[in-house]
Order: structure tokens, then C-alpha cells, then sequence
């Protein structure tokens, strides 16, 4: 919905051509204090996915009024029903009020196509707007000029707070907001709404389990960055090996969930899991499923965002992990890719090729494979055919959404060398 034509051509039902209409009572509405973040803090990042203004078609709004005295001249009352609004206005309103407190945003309203940086927020956050009042003043509305116009609006906003690693709401909150506009300017109407918005946002940043919810300390991702502050031991013990025939491999692979997709990934011993770094990029736990249907909550406790890799860590000792070739394959080997490509039902997938060579990239040596490879596959194991993991699927050719043969592995002996793991 583009909020830059007059809201009254969004609010009004039927114009009365002779004076009246009852004016809405626009509810005074507080700044509650927000304090700045503390300084060092850091927030997960946080993406606003919709508003919507839920209100009965023929509800009451408050009045339009012309003249230089506003003078009511007619009633507003919403024409929309349910109406989904994820306006441009809206999100930046709400990413200004955010970001005003160090709180961290992520979604470009610039983007034409995909959002790269949507992939980072780990929570979503939606407004339901079920009460909304104004009162919209247009000075030469009498002479059919409403393009100039002022006013005051009263919103207020139910809040829901969805957790990407919960993959559930885990907190919901209602906030209020009100403002006036007294100049007389293009879209005055639009702009006491988006106060009154931008208000019950900052009323939101001071609610203590939302700040509970999205803070938490940290600093930026390094290409290289231990988390645990330690070296990375990869030890064995109540685990043991996964056999040595395909239909086994599929116990010890996973998916991950972190962004608003999904990946792949291995267990390598007891509590430790392999994947890629642009499957959990800055998420600091994500979710990890296993092809039983069995979930666990992983820490990530290291990561290379250069090589693209990343161990996580589960509090449990897992019944089987992979053996790990840190000898490079040769040219012609027969190798099999697992993950879940395209979908998380299809967990545990498998698919057979040959080693077709290995390249050269600027962050280091990578394994080229035909064996077959699709989005979600990421992060997964490449085995070979004694059951040991010789590489990490990264990356494959694709032309017009169709796959090429030509798909990319990162060898496990590099991966581990890039996080410093023994």
C-alpha cells in the first residue's frame, strides 16, 4: 500500500457534503523511558516482517474537516477491512526508531529483489493494529484541494515477537503511540499516523522482556572467531563412528535452521557439529534436526565467515558423528553428497558422483564434484565411499534455477585448519 496519497482516500467510506461528523477523542500517549543499550551490548538483528490493520469495514475513525478553522465536515470510518500494510513507511519509521537506541535492523527497503542481509534476523517482528483514531484537517478541502492537509492520529499496536531459533512467538505486548501535525504540508495526513506509529515503537523498546529478548552481548564476526575463547578439540567418547555403508550415513547429518531458511550439516564427535558459516552467519544458537526427528538447540561456538565454516556445539553426547579424511580425495573418486536440499522434508538426501578436480579460489583450495547439490544442501557432508567426510558442500552452478553438475566442496582438512580445531 503506497501511504503517500491522502489517508483520506484510504479512511472515507462516504464524504457528507454539509457540515458535522463527530471528532475522535485522540488519546494523549506518553514516551515511556528508553535507556540507550550499554555500551559493548549487542542485539540479535531484528527485521519488522508486516503491519496490519485489522478493522471492520464501516468502523468509526473520527472526522475530515476544511477550513482554515477545521471545521468537521464529515465522518471517517475504515473501508479496508483486514488490510495488510507493509508500506516503506512503515519500516523505516520503525528501523529510525530502533536504530535512535543502538538496537540492530536488518532489511533494505531499496532492495528491487531478493534481501541479502534478511538472512541475518533472528527475530521477526509483527504489528496488528486494531484501534486506530484521527482526525484529518484540509484547509482547502472546500475548494476539492486535498492535497495539503494536518492532523492527529491515535494508534494502537499489538505486538508479536517470533523467534527464528524457537521457530515460535515468544512474546507478544501492546503499545500505543499519538500525534499531531500542526503545519499544514503534502501527506500531513500520512505523517500523524507514522508518529503516532513511530511512538508505539519506542513504547515497544522499553517493554523489559522485548529488550530481555533481542539483547545480548557480543562483538562483531571476525572471519575467524572462537567464540568459546578456547582451541577447538574435537574428542571422542561415547560416540562412535557411523558404519561404513550409505544407508547408516544418514544418522550423523542434520539440519540447520538459523535464517529464514534452512541448511545442512555433520556431527564430527560427542557435542560438535559442522556446517557453513553462511548458514548460521551471526546467529549466536540455532536449531538443529535430526533425520528422527529428534531437535536440539546448538551454540555456535566458532566460525570463519572467509572459508565459510562454522562448528556448532550441542549440550548432549550424540550416539554417531563421521569419520573424518583429512587426505585429499583423487580425481574420479566416487563420492556422495547428504543434506536437505530444497526443503526440510527432504532431510537425509543423498546423491552419487565422481571427485571431478579441484580449483584454486582466492580463500583457498575447493573440491569440484558433478554429484548433485540444491539449495539447502549447504553445510552438508561429502563422503566417500569407506563413510568418511572429505568435504562441505558450499556452492554449485546453476543456470536459469536448473543445476549444472558443477558443485563445490570445501576439504575437511581445511575447514578444520580455518577454525584452529585439533
Amino acid at each position: 500500500m503506497n501511504l503517500k496519497v491522502p489517508l483520506i482516500s484510504l479512511l472515507l467510506s462516504s464524504l457528507l457534503l454539509g457540515c458535522g461528523g463527530t471528532p475522535a477523542e485522540i488519546k494523549q500517549v506518553q514516551d515511556r523511558p528508553v535507556e540507550d543499550l550499554k555500551a559493548g551490548a549487542d542485539t540479535k538483528p531484528i527485521q519488522l516482517s508486516k503491519v496490519v490493520v485489522k478493522l471492520k469495514r464501516g468502523d468509526y475513525i473520527g472526522a475530515w474537516e476544511t477550513g482554515l478553522l477545521c471545521v468537521p465536515h464529515g465522518n471517517l470510518t475504515w473501508k479496508g477491512g483486514q488490510l495488510r500494510i507493509d508500506s516503506d513507511e512503515f519500516t523505516d519509521a520503525f528501523k529510525e526508531e530502533l536504530e535512535k537506541y543502538s538496537f540492530k535492523t536488518v532489511g533494505d527497503t531499496n532492495a528491487l529483489f531478493e534481501d541479502p542481509s534478511t538472512w541475518k534476523a533472528e527475530i521477526l517482528i509483527g504489528g496488528l493494529i486494531k484501534e486506530l483514531k484521527a482526525n484529518i484537517c484540509y484547509p482547502k478541502g472546500g475548494f476539492g484541494d486535498f492535497g495539503l492537509s494536518k492532523g492527529e492520529a491515535y494508534i494502537k499496536v499489538d505486538w508479536q515477537i517470533y523467534s527464528k531459533l524457537d521457530r515460535t512467538v515468544v512474546h507478544s505486548v501492546s503499545t500505543e503511540g499519538a500525534a499531531r501535525t500542526d503545519e499544514t504540508v503534502g501527506g500531513g495526513d500520512t505523517l500523524a499516523v507514522l508518529n503516532a506509529f513511530a511512538q508505539a515503537t519506542h513504547n515497544l523498546l522499553a517493554d523489559t522482556k522485548f529488550r530481555e529478548i533481542v539483547s545480548r552481548g557480543g562483538e562483531a564476526v571476525k572471519e575467524t572467531y572462537i567464540k568459546s575463547g578456547e582451541s577447538i578439540v574435537i574428542s571422542i567418547g561415547g560416540s562412535k563412528p557411523v558404519g561404513r555403508t550409505p544407508e547408516d550415513w544418514p544418522n550423523a547429518v542434520v539440519t540447520v535452521f538459523a535464517g529464514p531458511g534452512h541448511g545442512s550439516g555433520f556431527v564430527i564427535s560427542d557435542n560438535l557439529i559442522m556446517t557453513n558459516y553462511h548458514v548460521v552467519r551471526e546467529a549466536e544458537s540455532v536449531t538443529i534436526k535430526f533425520n528422527n526427528g529428534l531437535q536440539l538447540v546448538g551454540k555456535v561456538i566458532a566460525s570463519n565467515s572467509g572459508r565459510d565454516v562454522a562448528l556448532v556445539k550441542v549440550d548432549a553426547t550424540l550416539p554417531e558423528h563421521f569419520r573424518l579424511n583429512r587426505i585429499a580425495p583423487k580425481i574420479g573418486d566416487d563420492v556422495y553428497a547428504i543434506g536437505s536440499p530444497l526443503s526440510e522434508k527432504l532431510d537425509a538426501t543423498m546423491s552419487r558422483g565422481i571427485i571431478s578436480g579441484f580449483r584454486e579460489e582466492q580463500n583457498g583450495r575447493i573440491i569440484q564434484s558433478d554429484v548433485n547439490i540444491q539449495h539447502g544442501s549447504s553445510g552438508g557432508p561429502l563422503v566417500d565411499k569407506t563413510g568418511s567426510v572429505v568435504g562441505i558442500a558450499v556452492s554449485g552452478f546453476f543456470i536459469h534455477g536448473a543445476p549444472m553438475g558443477i558443485n563445490f566442496f570445501i576439504p575437511i582438512d581445511d575447514a578444520l585448519k580455518s577454525l584452529g580445531a585439533i
